[in-house]
């Protein structure tokens, strides 16, 4: 096949009337299953987050990530709960399932669980507390 070249800028373009060359059909439904497939898959690893309980001055912070979990939803509208990652115990009202490393502890057995989940009913955040405490002269 003969390709000519137009002037002034040189683009190269196949004859009137050549075939085009397609796309192999393989490909093509290669590609369209692959999408259709990853479409269809509405579960999946969503982030899990929660609040960390400051024990002293008795405030949360702002969510923060805590790990992944498998869920097609994970709604924030459930009861808040304790979680324990290592040291550290945080509140959060996303609802189960919860991330594999975190484990959830019971206020009637737990009196920093049982007084973060008091800070967390009565909406006392580290922000809030970081601006009063910015503002007062």
């Amino acid at each position: 096949m003969t390709f000519k070249t137009n002037e002034p800028g040189g683009v190269t373009q196949p004859p009137a009337g050549a075939a085009r060359p397609k796309p192999s059909r393989g490909l093509l439904l290669w590609v369209v299953g692959l999408g259709a497939a990853l479409s269809c898959d509405e579960s999946g690893p969503r982030v899990y987050t929660a609040q960390a309980y400051q024990a002293d001055p008795g405030c949360l912070d702002a969510y923060v990530p805590i790990g992944l979990v498998e869920a097609r939803d994970v709604g924030s509208t459930c009861d808040a709960v304790c979680l324990r990652l290592g040291e550290g115990l945080y509140v959060s009202s996303v609802c189960a399932p919860y991330p594999a490393e975190v484990s959830l502890e019971d206020p009637a057995d737990s009196a920093e669980c049982s007084a973060a989940l008091a800070t967390f009913d009565a909406e006392a955040f580290c922000e809030d507390l970081a601006a009063a405490d910015a503002s007062a002269p």
